[in-house]
């Protein structure tokens, strides 16, 4: 809705500009493409954008040419000509088919516009004629123009996706995971909350590639990821850093809280049956390393937390697999954080 609002009065604003650079017919009378404005982005963006940027050129007709009669029945024109083309976007057809019908109802708009407001009408067929020719080429090229940048932006974030994710998992890949937990790290240690990060890596992962081969091995990395995403909370980012490697970032949490987590997740991989491609269901299990600045550890930054989680994981993994081991807690003195 905000996204909506703000192109609105963009546009709007654009209108008023192409307005501001209109040429005279008459003198109350001026011939401009403000209502392309209009259809651009109520092809795009639907009737409220065209709307609001209906209403304000409308609004900016009166303001720089005067409150006359001729302003008024222009800028009602124009706001005519934002609810009609609003009401054009709602259907469903080719968006240079709707972006063509609304630039002619737009014209006849304006044509009944011009009719009330010129005196003289000798060379009005003319004049419109000239008008509709301009805005039809500047609907062809702004639609051309338009559409271009918009398959260029969805390339750019096809591709921005794809640098980000891991492809095999859709989590988040490791150059992804380290930025956001970056990030989430200088986020925690500016607003003195907590940050937890959880190291989980699987159980004799070897043993399935050697035993099922690696094709079953990738299925069972793409099942995991979504008993993580499941058994995560919804405001956790999960990713895998290669390999067997998970990780969940764990914002604004207690010690209590990351060891349930974990321990929820240890238990859901436990009890879940993967089932490869050919029908066979097999078992696995996962060990966890858990780690929470300033809990856990005073970190200086990501790197400082992420291998104190790598550690526990090592200690877990050491200590008999399929279990969670959490950092011991730090405790609090006057002079700092000692253990």
């Amino acid at each position: 809705m905000i996204l909506k609002v703000n192109a609105g009065l963009l546009f709007g604003i654009y209108g008023i500009i192409l307005m501001y650079y209109s040429f005279p017919v008459d003198t109350l009378v001026f011939a401009d493409l403000r209502h392309l404005a209009i259809v651009v982005i109520a092809s795009y963006m639907g009737w409220l954008p065209s709307l609001i940027a209906g209403v304000l050129i409308g609004a900016g007709r009166m303001l720089l040419f005067g409150l006359t009669s001729s302003s008024v029945s222009a800028a009602a024109g124009t706001c005519l000509i934002g609810m009609l083309c609003g009401l054009i976007s709602l259907y469903q057809s080719r968006r240079l088919t709707k972006m063509l019908i609304m630039n002619f109802t737009a014209m006849i708009v304006i044509l009944l516009t011009m009719l009330i407001n010129l005196k003289q009408r000798g060379d009005l067929l003319e004049l419109f004629t000239i008008q509709l020719v301009i805005s039809v080429l500047g609907t062809l090229i702004i639609y051309t123009l338009t559409e271009h940048i918009n398959t260029s932006n969805k390339l750019f974030l096809q591709m921005k996706k794809n640098s980000e994710t891991d492809h095999l998992t859709s989590l988040n890949n490791l150059r992804q995971f380290e930025q956001l937990l970056a990030e989430r790290f200088v986020e925690a240690y500016h607003f003195d909350e907590r940050l937890g990060v959880l190291a989980v890596d699987i159980d004799h992962f070897k043993k399935i590639n050697d035993t099922f081969g690696h094709e079953a091995g990738d299925v069972v990395l793409q099942q995991l990821g979504r008993v993580l995403k499941g058994h995560s909370r919804s405001l956790d980012e999960v990713s895998r850093n290669g390999g067997e490697e998970f990780s969940v970032i764990v914002p604004d949490a207690s010690p209590a809280e990351v060891l349930a987590l974990a321990e929820k997740i240890r238990t859901a991989v436990e009890r879940h049956s993967f089932e490869l491609r050919d029908g066979t269901t097999i078992k696995i299990t996962v060990s966890v390393g858990a780690a929470i600045h300033p809990d856990t550890i005073q970190a200086a930054d990501a790197r400082d937390l992420l291998q104190q989680a790598d550690q526990e994981l090592y200690r877990a993994k050491h200590s008999g697999r399929n279990q969670v081991c959490l950092a011991p807690p730090l405790k609090r003195f006057s002079e700092g954080y000692i253990k």
